[in-house]
């Protein structure tokens, strides 16, 4: 069944039924969506499909830029307490939900209030359980939430329990989007938010149709509509793409040397970073791995580099576990190089001259298997007899969770663009000691909790240039490399530009223009 929703009364909403036959005009922009999302409902935000969408027709009190930096949103100015526990901001006038209601200071005690409500279960819930009295209010023991106050309609106070610096950051994040309470109940089906865009039509598993917000606040978009079509096969997006039929592209890096062979495609081919990392996860708690002489020996054996070239063109070498775009200044330190030699020289001091047999845990689909395979030979060649165990994608994780493989493979994507999202979640001794590859540092604890108290700047940088060097030397995991993504654009479309963190992208500045 496909809906379409032609207005808003004050009172009713009208709903209208159609054959799936959304009026979508030729100039709309069109993109592709490699899956369906799961719905429009912040509090149930968790995939980067579902986040992008939603970011595009709600509005947050701040928002990501270009790159790191955090912009205005919904809230015009913020001014932080000297010890870094008060959050006061100004909303803007004259800002209107979709559905004409004005949206007020409220309205955000509201929506983080739902994101820690027991009966809403989101699993978002941990982005706000440093505000103060969120325990309380989620253990039933408070009807709200202390620290979340609205002074009036333009004036919201949050007030945190412990100092914690990428907070600002988490309410730029999906879950933390703006909601219209008269419209919660029908969230799926008219997501009431106050974004540049407003939901026309969604055709589940087909397509789903966004109509610019005329009644915006901000800049408002230079398109009419924004079509999202849902393609699963990348062979099919190419070739919707080479039809015209798609503005935009996503490029594997596998088929990057083909487009860029194209006279039409390969000046419209965009290269951006992101923020994540692919790894080999190194079980610390048992040997061979609880020696940090092996574990070094493990990156030195890989030739990397070559690697990357020839396997997955594009990207990074790593030499810890932040990228290199949140690393300030020359904070840089060299990734370990391909030296077999010296591999040897490592296992034979640990006790293992004859080398040993370990396991590499794989889960999902095989595209990877190739690169692995080469992991495999370089190991051999000193030693090390590697055997590569494929499983299905939960049993994996849950095997990955109780600390079953001796070594795993795996990549992390940022939640927001902070240092602190790489250190805290794999590394700190609560979380990977329960969760992830069993390694425990409590030097390394002690300077990621300084990271989080700290105020950005200086000492800050400096705290996470030594978190990085310090896992940089106790090599908990097989540092492999940061993937950035290749786009490709019409050349009638004007106005893209790359984003660091994925639901920066709001689709404001696109528009279509004749060329030649």
């Amino acid at each position: 069944m496909c809906v379409n929703f032609r207005g808003v009364a004050a009172v009713s909403i009208l709903f209208v039924f159609v054959g799936c036959k959304n009026s979508v005009p030729d100039s709309s922009l069109q993109l592709a969506l490699s899956a369906d999302i799961r719905g429009f409902d912040p509090a149930l935000a968790v995939d980067v499909r579902s986040g992008k969408l939603i970011s595009l027709v709600y509005d947050n009190l701040v928002h990501f830029g270009d790159s790191t930096e955090i912009l205005p949103g919904i809230a015009k100015s913020w001014r932080i307490s000297k010890d870094d526990l008060e959050y006061r901001f100004t909303i803007r006038d004259s800002i209107f939900f979709h559905d004409g209601s004005s949206l007020k200071a409220q309205d955000v005690v509201y929506s983080i209030s739902r994101i820690l409500s027991p009966e809403v279960l989101s699993p978002q819930s941990w982005m706000f359980l440093k505000i103060d009295g969120a325990d309380a209010f989620m253990n039933k023991k408070s009807l709200s939430v202390r620290g979340l106050t609205a002074k009036n309609d333009s004036t919201l106070i949050i007030k945190l329990k412990a100092p914690f610096s990428p907070f600002i950051q988490y309410l730029a994040m999906p879950a933390a989007s703006i909601i219209n309470r008269k419209m919660e109940k029908l969230i799926n089906e008219l997501p009431a938010g106050s974004g540049p865009w407003k939901l026309l039509g969604w055709n589940r598993d087909g397509e789903i149709n966004l109509v610019r917000n005329e009644n915006y606040w901000g800049e408002k978009p230079l398109e009419n509509t924004l079509r999202f079509r849902i393609l699963s096969e990348a062979i099919t997006q190419s070739a919707e793409f080479e039809a015209g039929n798609l503005d935009f592209l996503s490029i594997p890096p596998t088929e990057i040397n083909r487009w860029k062979q194209k006279d039409k495609h390969k000046n419209h081919i965009e290269y951006s970073d992101e923020l994540n990392i692919w790894y080999i996860g190194l079980n610390c708690s048992r040997p061979p791995f609880d020696d940090y002489r092996v574990r070094r020996a493990m990156n030195l054996s890989l030739d990397r580099e070559k690697h990357l070239h020839l396997l997955i063109p594009g990207g990074e070498l790593s030499s810890s576990a932040v990228p290199p775009s949140l690393l300030a200044g020359n904070h840089k330190i060299n990734p370990y190089p391909y030296d077999p030699e010296g591999a040897i020289g490592l296992l034979e001091e640990a006790g293992f001259a004859g080398g040993f047999d370990t396991e590499l845990w794989v889960g999902g689909g095989s595209e990877m298997f190739h690169v692995l395979e080469a992991f495999q030979a370089d190991w051999a060649s000193i030693g090390i007899n590697v055997s590569i165990l494929h499983s299905d994608w939960n049993v994996f994780k849950a095997s990955v969770r109780n600390g079953r493989p001796p070594m795993y493979y795996l990549n992390w994507t940022a939640d927001y663009p902070d240092a602190e999202n790489f250190l805290y979640p794999l590394f700190f001794s609560e979380q990977s000691m329960k969760k992830r590859n069993r390694y425990s540092n409590p030097n390394l604890d002690e300077i990621i909790l300084k990271i989080q108290s700290s105020s950005h700047g200086q000492v800050r940088d400096k705290l996470i240039q030594k978190a990085c060097l310090l896992l940089h030397n106790d090599a908990p995991w097989i540092f492999l490399w940061h993937k950035g993504s290749y786009t490709l654009t019409q050349s009638y479309i004007f106005g893209y530009k790359p984003k660091l963190v994925f639901n920066a992208e709001r689709y404001i500045y696109w528009e279509k223009k004749s060329v030649g």
